[in-house]
């Protein structure tokens, strides 16, 4: 079939696509494969399920008030939420910027740290994926800058952790271009659809020590960990970090609206008292957005929840560990609700379809990132069924 759109990152005549039918918490209906699984939050935002009633609800509650606002418009639900936001960021002071998506927050964070540094230099990381517009893309190391045209003299790339851990060569990095031409580290708290790489305490506290020796900000993209994929309620939580700049999307609405958040602290924010902030966003503070976001944030919050998340984090590391022993399996990676498992001989996509399951693979790597609706039964029978295909050869021609 000729479709009249796009499939995202792939060769057109490639596709692997399926017709949807119908979707519930943690799975979805399709005219080919019939029902599917979905082990990875589809692009990693599903985190509380792909049919939400709660976080439904509160979009339909604020659809009914008023579903569109001018970005000069304050409204007691815009107010609040970001009150409510900032204190689950365990933050007191600073602000919050709004997007529509994780890219756009991730520029809009560039264009802050250039603007109050008045530097235009980046450190990154090879492994790191920030998004696909023109900025965050140039910030990006992995597969997705290739065809692409990015903004390589603004961007300097920084070994991976277990490559440097005592960061003498993020250093030599830095005094080669110059501090007074850096604004910043601009780094993924945890590596996330690149392989989960977490990085040691040791390693960010190298990395604060330098921020703080050459005067340079650091600044988390936290759009993939935050909103307790990786255990805690940010990635950043598990490291004691103070970024200068946060940015956010993905779980911040589960997926339903598409919304980003920014966070600035005091220092970037004070700067912008006086000065022009030239950020801006045509659905900037969305209402539904914001409706969604707080309801995101009632559940992470919510006693019975967290009882819930931490017993599903239990099965889900206990047995995504022990596919490290399969004779295929090269390695597993695993912090909190997000794993990576790399296999020799893994099968495409179509092949997991027809077993049921919907995942993120790429060459040999499988990226897991379950929903948190799953019950713990529920989510170790779809996992028999991975580690039944993981203990089949390749047998798909």
């Amino acid at each position: 079939m000729d479709f009249p759109y796009f499939f995202t990152w792939t060769k057109q005549k490639d596709i692997t696509h399926f017709d949807l039918l119908s979707v519930d918490e943690t799975s979805f209906e399709t005219k080919e494969y019939g029902r599917v699984y979905d082990l990875s939050s589809i692009s990693y935002q599903a985190s509380f399920g792909l049919k939400n009633k709660f976080i439904q609800n509160a979009i339909i509650n604020q659809l009914n008030q008023f579903a569109i606002a001018s970005p000069k418009a304050t409204f007691d639900l815009k107010n609040r939420v970001t009150h409510e936001f900032l204190n689950f960021l365990n933050k007191k002071n600073g602000k919050i910027f709004y997007t529509t998506g994780g890219a756009e927050s991730n520029e809009n964070a560039l264009k802050m740290a250039r603007r109050i540094t008045n530097k235009k230099v980046i450190l990154s990381r090879k492994l790191s994926y920030h998004g696909a517009t023109l900025g965050a893309l140039s910030i990006s190391g992995d597969w997705r800058r290739d065809h692409n045209i990015t903004l390589d003299e603004w961007t300097a790339w920084i070994p991976e952790a277990n490559k440097d851990p005592d960061l003498i060569e993020t250093e030599k990095v830095i005094k080669n271009i110059g501090p007074e031409n850096i604004a910043g580290f601009f780094l993924e708290t945890i590596i996330g659809g690149n392989g989960v790489y977490p990085a040691p305490q040791k390693w960010w506290n190298g990395i604060k020590r330098l921020c703080k020796k050459y005067d340079l900000l650091l600044i988390l993209d936290e759009v993939l960990c935050g909103f307790y994929r990786t255990g805690e309620p940010f990635g950043y939580f598990h490291y004691q970090l103070e970024p200068d700049i946060v940015t956010f999307s993905k779980g911040i609405t589960g997926g339903m609206i598409p919304f980003g958040a920014v966070y600035a602290s005091e220092r970037i924010s004070t700067f912008f008292e006086e000065n022009i902030l030239s950020c801006g966003l045509t659905n900037y503070a969305h209402p539904l957005g914001l409706a969604a976001m707080e309801a995101v944030i009632k559940l992470c919050k919510d006693d019975e929840f967290i009882r819930h998340y931490k017993n599903l984090e239990k099965v889900f590391n206990r047995r995504v560990f022990s596919f490290a022993k399969k004779p295929r399996v090269e390695e597993v990676r695993c912090v909190g609700m997000l794993a990576a498992i790399e296999i020799e001989g893994l099968p495409s996509l179509k092949h997991f379809l027809e077993k049921g399951l919907y995942l993120v693979i790429h060459d040999k790597r499988i990226i897991l990132a379950p929903n948190f609706c799953y019950l713990p039964k529920q989510l170790e029978s779809q996992l028999d069924i991975l580690e039944e295909i993981m203990d089949k050869k390749n047998d798909e021609g």
